[in-house]
């Protein structure tokens, strides 16, 4: 039988166009989250009109921004209004860490800490690396305020939301607790921390799609145990518990990137890099804090419980 044979060019499969995606995150992106060129118009074009109907919020509607809402709720337009109205909330509500939220916030000690790491996980997406057991509260060279931890790794997280391979394949966390101690514990801002949370489960633009524990001891497991009834079922599936044994961690982040701490063959991570390319960032830091509710004039943050009190106490 004869027919009418008609070669489909890149341009019939693939979004072209500038600024689009990279022909395997589209191809991801459609699979996993819907995502169409023509869905994404009308998406933000949906989510934009709903946005201007917001009496006392000033988002954001460049469309890259409101992208990445968009992709971690899989283009459910009332989703990502929601996730936007959770987000700057959240932001309002931590006045201690978002006023003035700029890159130059982040002292020496805390970047030491908390960085993206250069490498990816075996499924390409980004690492986040946090070794909160080397927070100090005594020594005057290396003593940071546990609220500028939190800050230094919200900057690290609101710098990597901007990469679109981490709106499509989601982002996991590497937290170091080696050198964690109660008395690191008690200097904590529970508050905060339950913020933090509740930034990950409600407000983040990015799929949290594994939290890698490694080096836990026992005070890892009190303060493990004080959290734990703020983290919902869906976190807590994603929490991956290593010890000293990296066996299963290198199946999903390859020894060949990971430095010898984490059983790897990789480099030492100089954090340097990393921030230097925050750094240069400054001014999308400083634009994006133009947008959000009317800041509070001091943290709102929610009261520890009583069981909460008690167990401090007890530490």
């Amino acid at each position: 039988m004869s027919g009418v044979y008609t070669k489909k060019c890149v341009d019939d499969v693939f979004d072209t166009s500038e600024g689009a995606l990279p022909f395997k995150l589209q191809r991801i992106a459609e699979d996993e989250l819907g995502e169409t060129q023509a869905k994404r118009q009308d998406a933000l074009e949906k989510l934009t009109q709903l946005l201007e109907a917001e009496p006392d919020l000033n988002a954001n509607k460049d469309p890259k921004f409101l992208l990445r809402f968009l992709r971690v709720r899989k283009f459910d337009v009332d989703g990502a209004l929601q996730t936007i109205r959770n987000y700057y909330r959240n932001r309002a509500s931590c006045v201690t860490i978002y006023r003035d939220f700029l890159p130059r916030k982040a002292r020496p000690a805390g970047r030491k800490l908390m960085m993206v790491m250069p490498n990816r996980d075996v499924y390409g997406r980004p690492i986040i690396l946090c070794k909160p057991g080397k927070f100090f509260v005594s020594s005057e060279d290396s003593e940071i305020p546990y609220a500028d931890l939190q800050c230094t790794w919200l900057i690290c997280m609101e710098y990597i939301a901007a990469d679109p391979a981490a709106q499509i394949l989601g982002v996991v966390l590497l937290v170091d607790f080696a050198e964690f101690t109660a008395d690191k514990i008690i200097s904590f801002s529970f508050g905060l921390i339950r913020r933090a949370l509740e930034y990950i489960q409600d407000c983040m633009p990015m799929r949290m799609k594994a939290i890698h524990i490694v080096k836990q001891s026992y005070a890892f497991d009190l303060f493990f145990a004080l959290i734990k009834p703020f983290i919902k079922a869906k976190l807590a599936e994603r929490f991956r518990f290593h010890g000293d044994n990296f066996e299963k961690l290198h199946e999903e982040i390859s020894p060949k990137t990971l430095p010898e701490d984490y059983g790897g063959q990789g480099s030492p991570i100089d954090p340097d890099e990393f921030w230097k390319r925050v750094d240069a960032a400054e001014k999308d830091f400083a634009a994006a804090n133009r947008f959000g509710y009317p800041m509070r004039d001091q943290d709102d943050l929610p009261p520890d419980t009583e069981e909460l009190k008690q167990e401090l106490t007890s530490l």
